[in-house]
């Protein structure tokens, strides 16, 4: 038996237990705050319009800005991750993304916000990117696919639910009693770094991956690992323990396991198919909900609501982001990955054309948006589920991180676009746009792999 099965074997005899729960919590906690951070352009967009006169075009164009430095810190992040360890760069990330929030808070014009939104976005990228693959790392086989989506849950459910939720807060109860005046959005943006410390503080207490440790040749620290998973209780980097050898030697994990990342490898046989696969997948899917995200409060409020009315009723649709993401849950520990998808992708297209054409009342709105979230939250856990499970130890943050990179390009494309073809050609025409995106994620997706209930080690010998 390799090393490397042995490993997975240990892993999921342990189980999931006290241990990764806690782990589970650092984790995502983090990331519920990051999706925060990632819709506050869309919160203060319409302040943003009236104070500085911007276009919807304009408030696309921060928000491609911050996606497309997401897309460059995930890619740096994963090679980062591969080379340097998942942990450190977690927390490095976490370091950026909060400096970059607090300049947004000082920005002085539009031209520094989009700036310090650049900052914000390698933060984010990169921790979103590590994040998903250090669960997937963690996990045992049987619970790996709940693990990865529950990072979903608390970032596209409980994240894009609570986003506008803050922003009603911020500007319609904080700001007016400090009287904050036109400098209300700047609060929406400083007061998301305090959390994001706190959380710094308490992930000082996750481990390293046992399958990154492994791949590198660290048997004792990895052997520790398994034994703080094994105990139910994390402990810090200084604190002694007694240690199980679970394993004794590097076994055949030879320097080419261990060899450097190559940039292009990714797109080379034999995991170009799944690359592109994925890629293409998550391109369109971000495109589409990038796009409605960033442009809602704004659609909202051009059709006579007020700003907090606004923001408040897309806090009510983002209600099914949380009910998608629950079930997405509960619907990839049961099914085929791709059947997932095509539920996900398949219902986002029929409620993006519903929205268009029937949104002819209050209750409308809100019903059909929350059916379009709900289905979108069901593809993105999915894919979040699917994207660490395509490739092996070596370079499986850079291929998260390169491949979900790639797929987040939509948002940068396509966020400005839309917001030019809802000035140009109103509501129906950017919701049959967003139905054929979907379209084409579904048939890209058919050409990936399928990787339910297979260990990590697994799929990486069995490239498809």
């Amino acid at each position: 038996m390799r090393t490397t099965e042995k490993l997975a074997g240990i892993i999921d005899r342990i189980g999931f237990g006290r241990a990764h729960k806690l782990i589970l919590l650092l984790v995502i906690g983090g990331v519920f705050f990051d999706v925060i951070e990632q819709n506050a352009v869309g919160v203060v967009g319409p302040v943003l319009r009236q104070d500085w006169g911007l276009s919807s075009g304009q408030i696309g164009f921060i928000n491609s800005v911050t996606f497309f430095c997401m897309c460059a810190g995930g890619i740096l992040a994963g090679m980062m991750a591969d080379r340097f360890g998942r942990r450190p760069i977690l927390m490095f990330n976490l370091l950026i993304y909060s400096v970059g929030a607090l300049a947004c808070a000082l920005a002085p014009n539009y031209e520094w916000l989009l700036v310090f939104r650049g900052i914000v976005g390698l933060g984010l990228g990169g921790e979103l990117a590590t994040a998903i693959t250090m669960l997937a790392e963690f996990s045992p086989t049987k619970h790996r696919a709940s693990a990865v989506s529950a990072l979903n849950v608390a970032g596209g459910g409980l994240g894009n639910f609570a986003a506008p939720l803050y922003g009603v807060l911020v500007l319609g109860l904080i700001a007016p009693a400090i009287g904050a005046g036109d400098d209300a959005w700047r609060w929406v943006f400083g007061l998301l770094v305090l959390p994001v410390v706190l959380m710094g503080v308490f992930r000082r207490y996750l481990p390293e991956t046992p399958r990154y440790l492994l791949a590198t040749g660290q048997i004792a620290e990895c052997n520790r690992t398994l034994t703080i998973l094994q105990s139910g209780r994390l402990v810090a980097r200084s604190e002694k323990i007694e240690v199980v050898e679970y394993l004794t030697d590097k076994g055949d994990i030879t320097l080419r396991d261990r060899a450097p990342i190559r940039l292009r490898e990714i797109f080379e046989k034999p995991w170009r198919r799944r690359t592109v696969a994925v890629s293409t997948t998550y391109f369109m899917a971000s495109a589409g909900q990038i796009s409605i995200l960033t442009l809602m409060p704004v659609i909202l409020v051009s059709q006579g609501f007020s700003i907090v009315a606004g923001v408040g009723y897309t806090a009510v649709m983002q209600a099914g982001s949380l009910a998608g993401a629950l079930t997405a849950v509960l619907l990839n520990a049961r099914l085929k990955r791709k059947t997932v998808i095509a539920i996900g992708t398949l219902g986002a297209m029929l409620s993006a054309i519903a929205f268009g054409m029937f949104t002819s009342s209050t209750a409308s709105v809100l019903a059909l948006g929350a059916l379009f979230q709900f289905f979108i939250l069901i593809l993105n856990t999915t894919l979040w589920t699917w994207l660490p499970e395509l490739y092996p130890t070596r370079i499986r943050g850079f291929g998260t991180g390169t491949a979900k990179s790639i797929g987040m390009m939509g948002a940068v494309v396509m966020t400005p676009i839309a917001g030019m073809i809802f000035d140009a050609a109103g509501l129906t025409a950017i919701f049959v746009t967003l139905a054929c995106l979907y379209l084409i994620a579904l048939i890209a997706a058919m050409f990936g792999p399928e990787t339910a209930g297979k260990s990590l080690e697994e799929l990486s010998e069995q490239p498809a």
